[in-house]
């Protein structure tokens, strides 16, 4: 058994998923829709942002959370971006759902990084 040859298996088994190719073509879709694609692109980055901070164990900050909202409104009212956020978010759920797995089976022997 070739670990890299089942790794392009995992890759091709990813690519034939619903939730690839739902988001691929919310994506070429999102992709005709400049107003769409900008409002999306600024979501993303200003929650990654967020998020990021809060990682960093920086206060909540209440005015770029209220602008995430506000942003989130303007795309639930927008069919084109909500339809691609929603198969960007399963798709984000899935690849995260596989990096855990392959997290939790590599764990072991890794302990020493734990704090003691």
């Amino acid at each position: 058994m070739n670990i890299y040859d089942k790794t392009h298996d995992l890759v091709g088994a990813i690519k034939e998923s619903p939730e690839y190719s739902e988001f691929m073509v919310t994506k070429k879709v999102l992709d005709k829709d400049e107003q769409a694609k900008k409002m999306v692109k600024e979501f993303i980055a200003k929650q990654m942002e967020l998020e990021y901070e809060m990682m960093g164990n920086k206060p909540e900050d209440k005015a770029k959370t209220e602008q995430i909202q506000k942003l989130y409104q303007l795309i639930a009212a927008n069919s084109t971006a909500s339809q691609f956020m929603h198969s960007y978010m399963k798709f984000q759920r899935m690849v995260a759902d596989i990096y855990k797995i392959l997290g939790d089976s590599v764990a072991e022997g890794m302990d020493f990084f734990d704090k003691k």
